[in-house]
């Protein structure tokens, strides 16, 4: 089953492609942090991989369960880490990340139908690690998936960006978010509906506030307020905020 929700549009056109064989090689998955591309990925993973054949992932056989778990060898996630603190560890992908799992693409599937690249944060790659992908955007091999993660498209080379299928993934709307909230994480009404507020669309932050507690609600209505005090005060409070 599909974990992604409030994107429908998005389901149903991939759910045609995979099934009729035409899914494309690379797709570039857009939207705001925490809208939800990182469990559509997981879940296109799932789609090519699952036993029951490729479409919506039935999430239960062993192929679906395992990349779920992050144990299939046949994934990979490339990113930039975070420290211990759970700062980011670098600043940008590198031509050494690119290369090291291109290397896992000329090679068939070691367990599964398919090999699935994903980059998380790809408009973080630098040039250099941006031409390397491009050269196997062009070429690209058989039974190996490419997946694009990003919330600024306009950061990622053009060339790599015209040999993408682009995915858009929109706010999720608050409806939406109450009614998901209070059905599959057990939430009441009214908590459901605040997250949902201070979610603006993004059903991660407020699955992820659920699980941290009420200092995160706390953190995020202290910015909203003074976000909102910035844009009610002079042309002075703004520049100040903005820098």
């Amino acid at each position: 089953m599909w974990q992604v929700y409030g994107q429908d549009h998005i389901l149903r056109q991939l759910e045609a492609s995979l099934k009729q064989g035409r899914a494309a090689h690379a797709y570039l998955l857009v939207g705001p942090p925490h809208v939800g591309k990182m469990t559509l990925a997981l879940n296109l993973a799932q789609g090519v991989n699952c036993l029951r054949g490729p479409g919506e992932p039935c999430g239960d056989c062993g192929q679906c369960t395992r990349i779920s778990r992050g144990h299939h060898a046949d994934l990979r996630v490339v990113g930039l880490g975070h420290s211990e603190e759970g700062e980011p560890a670098r600043t940008v992908i590198g031509i050494g990340d690119v290369r090291e799992v291109l290397r896992q693409v000329n090679l068939k599937p070691y367990e599964g139908a398919c090999t699935v690249i994903i980059f998380d944060r790809a408009e973080l790659m630098s040039e250099e690690a941006a031409n390397a992908l491009l050269k196997t955007l062009e070429e690209p091999p058989p039974q190996v998936l490419i997946l694009l993660l990003s919330a600024d498209a306009e950061g990622i080379l053009p060339t790599v960006r015209s040999r993408c299928r682009p995915l858009v993934l929109l706010p999720v709307p608050k409806d939406r978010m109450v009614e998901t909230l209070v059905k599959e994480h057990h939430t009441s009404p009214e908590e459901a509906e605040r997250l949902a507020r201070l979610a603006r669309g993004c059903p991660g932050w407020a699955i992820t506030a659920l699980a941290e507690g009420e200092e995160v609600l706390e953190r995020r209505e202290e910015q909203l307020e003074r976000l909102k005090e910035t844009c009610e005060s002079g042309l002075s409070a703004r520049f100040h905020y903005a820098g």
